[in-house]
């Protein structure tokens, strides 16, 4: 009876997203690439709203019954012929496979990146069992002042199919599939496979710099800048539309904003190119003027006033919720310390002094420039090909390509998000962290996936451009200017083709492979003997805890035990050892309610030995 009551829910919460993504396309108008992620952040945006006022649980469920009546909508107009079902595209077939792949793949995968223990998947998990957001005193969730944006979506997904980590990994990873889906929107020529296979190709080498948390994780390092990139995309193609365009993107960089505390960063510079696009004149108006006409002068200021009305209600819109949930902060939250206050689960947390700042920079400007970091590895190769592909273009097809524009912005961005990242080792981060560097590669790498991501989509939108024949009422066969001119657009269609599903066979065999070791790490080595326990409501363990475990790679040094084991117990009284106090030892029988051996060698010698 469980099964099937959990086979109808996740049918459900699946007819129900449908409905909103056939509401979305059709009354909403928008572009069919850009629907999945348009239609993700709304709900996101709207259970965000829903949890500030105390009524998460009740706003998913009209989520869901949302969803379903534009289900029951499609069905209805179906059966009567209203509308059809469009034919698949080769890309959109293309996609389709390996969105599969990775959906099937996801479902059985674990977490195992320390930071979805110390808040990621917790505060996910709190979410579920409490159906509210957590208060001053929820002492089990001790970053309690991040904000909870794609946790919140998370939570949606997992109420109706299912509690378990896979279920988890998949909601997320539908919305960075969204995204990336969005991103194909750039391309206006469909009949241009190359064009598809090249962003193809460049979306699946972003990966290499996702490679320090994959995506068995909740971490949202990389979902930030592809959110951008949707961004970007919906921008490139709605350009046109003001209107569309501005609530359209009040979605996508509103929700941005609260999926992490740099998500500002990264919505404004999508904002910034949406608000461009909202303040650049139209090259036509339907109905006032024809084709390459300006309007006249009171129809033109009407439609300038209108315009910079958009870019005002873009940027409200776009920085409210990031200000509700600050306004949440410093009202509901009043008194709680903030992340840098609490360091392994213990207060402290005090900033680097001035006689270690010039130790902070220099190690910062070190990591920055290191040629073994994936970073610069992929800034120093889309500088070349980048700049390369400009002077080809000016030089031997004797065009002027925007993609130097384009290299100058993302080197701008990748610049000022390094000062921003030097300020925060310098001033905000705690000490031990900020003197090793603590994340650097993770956030090196995700301003990186932007600066890589609007290179590629640049570089397709001028190639788009760029070919010497177009494709007319005569077809795609007599689209080129010489047999040999086909010649080479196929070849350039098969490399770009098969360095993605290479790059794409890679990170299914590294998934494959952490599943397969996962009982060898620490997270698997915990739930294999603690379990993973869930409660009703607030309710926790009340049981004292204390947790046997080596210190092999700091894990306990470091805090991630003591997360780790707190996370499945779901207890707020735990302690981690690595049994090197005998004193400890020998007083745990009365202190605490239970004593567990995680790692047997960490209790060698000791009385708790063989149990």
């Amino acid at each position: 009876m469980e099964l099937f009551r959990n086979i109808m829910e996740a049918a459900g919460i699946c007819l129900s997203m449908w409905g909103y993504f056939f509401a979305v396309f059709r009354f909403g108008k928008v572009k069919v690439w850009f629907v999945p992620a348009v239609s993700m952040t709304g709900i996101g945006l709207m259970l965000f709203c829903g949890a500030l006022a105390g009524a998460l649980k009740q706003t998913a469920d009209l989520l869901m019954l949302g969803g379903l009546a534009g289900a029951a909508a499609f069905f209805v107009l179906l059966s009567r012929k209203k509308i059809r079902v469009p034919a698949l595209s080769l890309c959109g077939i293309c996609f389709a496979a390996g969105a599969a792949a990775f959906v099937w793949l996801t479902l059985n995968l674990k977490l195992v990146h320390y930071d979805n223990f110390s808040h990621w998947a917790l505060i996910v998990k709190y979410l579920l069992s409490a159906d509210q957001l957590p208060g001053v005193d929820t002492e089990l969730i001790p970053f309690r002042d991040y904000p909870p944006g794609s946790s919140l979506f998370i939570y949606y997904i997992c109420r109706y199919a299912g509690h378990s980590q896979g279920i988890m990994l998949l909601a997320q990873n539908c919305l960075i599939l969204a995204c990336f889906f969005s991103v194909f929107g750039i391309v206006m020529e469909r009949r241009r496979f190359l064009l598809y296979s090249f962003l193809a190709m460049g979306c699946a080498v972003l990966s290499y710099l996702n490679l320090t948390i994959r995506i068995n994780s909740l971490l949202v390092d990389f979902l930030l800048p592809l959110l951008a990139m949707a961004s970007l995309a919906v921008s490139y193609r709605c350009g046109e539309e003001k209107g569309r365009l501005c609530i359209l993107q009040i979605l996508l960089l509103g929700y941005t904003g609260i999926v992490k505390s740099t998500g500002m960063f990264f919505a404004g510079i999508a904002g910034a190119y949406a608000i461009w696009k909202i303040v650049r004149p139209g090259k036509t108006v339907p109905g006032k003027t024809a084709p390459g006409k300006t309007l006249p002068g009171k129809a033109a200021a009407e439609a300038r006033s209108r315009r910079f009305l958009y870019v005002a209600l873009l940027i409200m819109g776009m920085a409210l919720p990031s200000l509700a949930w600050r306004y949440h902060l410093k009202t509901d939250l009043a008194g709680f310390t903030g992340k840098f206050e609490t360091v392994g689960g213990k207060a402290g947390g005090i900033p680097v002094g001035e006689e270690l700042y010039g130790s902070v920079i220099r190690d910062f400007i070190t990591a920055a420039l290191d040629p073994a970091g994936r970073a610069v590895q992929i800034f120093l190769l889309c500088n070349g090909l980048a700049l390369a592909a400009v002077l080809y273009a000016r030089l031997k097809m004797k065009r002027r390509w925007n993609l130097g524009r384009i290299l100058a912005a993302a080197d701008m961005a990748v610049l000022l998000y390094y000062a921003g990242m030097l300020y925060m080792y310098l001033y905000t981060m705690p000490a031990e962290e900020a003197l090793r560097l603590a994340g650097f590669e993770r956030y090196a790498c995700s301003i990186m996936v932007l600066a890589a991501g609007m290179l590629v989509m640049g570089a397709v939108t001028d190639m788009e451009g760029s070919f010497a024949v177009s494709i007319d009422e005569r077809g795609p066969y007599r689209a080129y200017s010489s047999p040999a001119a086909k010649r080479r657009y196929q070849y350039a269609v098969l490399g770009t083709f098969l360095v993605a599903v290479n790059f794409l066979y890679s990170e299914i065999n590294g998934l494959r492979s952490i599943r397969q070791h996962y009982g060898e790490t620490l997270p698997g080595r915990a739930e294999k003997i603690l379990g993973d326990r869930w409660y009703e409501g607030t309710e926790t363990d009340e049981k004292s805890y204390l947790i046997i475990a080596s210190d092999r790679d700091g894990q306990v040094s470091d805090g991630e035990a003591f997360y780790v084991c707190r996370y499945f117990l779901w207890a707020e009284d735990v302690e981690v050892t690595d049994g090197t106090d005998r004193e400890l030892l020998e007083k745990a029988e009365g202190k605490y309610d239970r004593v567990i051996v995680l790692d047997p060698e960490a209790a060698a010698g000791s009385a708790y030995d063989e149990k």
